[in-house]
């Protein structure tokens, strides 16, 4: 319990702290110097959050699940996900950071416009997983497991029977089936901008 506590103060001040960055990087009304130290701040928040959620996206999800059952697939996947939202709004927050540092609000032109506004909703689908729908999720789901250990219900046609004639299990499972499409909604704008956002910086650095 003090562990997962300490974990939680964790990611919180990582949180904080990567939103009082975006807030001072918004204050600002000149945009700062060009330097190596931005340019890399704004490419480590780029990589990083285009290799978790790809990562996520299209390798975790269909590995593990193929190799645990239900109930280990839960415990894995409410440890990765707090880190991994958690991670992409603190990744968010420093690509628009460094973008705003370099390109205020006030200066904004059509092209720094479109990158911008794709970097808010951005950093906006990263905090709305990690703050609501992936404890809902998570909750959900071990509520959901829950019922199936006490049922013993570990086959397909298990999970069809408890549909069918639990309204409990039923309602739950509604609800699990709804938060994690929302939730993997929002995965998903969050790396489709991601994928913008490469290509954007492609077509300004065309070194081939």
């Amino acid at each position: 319990m003090f562990l997962l506590w300490t974990r939680e103060v964790h990611l919180i001040e990582r949180k904080t702290s990567a939103s009082g960055y975006v807030g001072y990087a918004l204050l600002q009304n000149k945009p700062v110097s060009s330097s190596p130290n931005v340019s890399f701040l704004h490419l480590i928040g780029v990589a990083g959050g285009f290799g978790i959620s790809f990562w996520m996206t299209t390798a975790h999800g269909r590995a593990v699940q193929r190799i645990l059952t239900r109930q280990e697939f839960a415990t894995v996947q409410s440890h990765l996900s707090d880190v991994y939202f958690s991670s992409s709004a603190v990744l968010a927050s420093i690509s628009l950071g460094t973008f705003l540092l370099r390109h205020p609000l006030k200066t904004w032109s059509r092209e720094a416009k479109d990158l911008g506004i794709a970097l808010f909703v951005a950093l906006a689908a990263a905090e709305v997983n990690s703050l609501v729908l992936n404890p809902l999720v998570t909750n959900l789901m071990f509520d959901r497991n829950n019922i199936e250990f006490l049922q013993a219900a570990k086959t397909s046609d298990d999970i069809e029977r408890l549909i069918r004639n639990d309204s409990k299990y039923r309602v739950v499972n509604n609800k699990f089936n709804l938060c994690h499409s929302m939730s993997m909604v929002s995965g998903f704008i969050y790396h489709g901008i991601q994928w913008y956002h490469l290509f954007f910086l492609a077509d300004k650095c065309l070194v081939l």
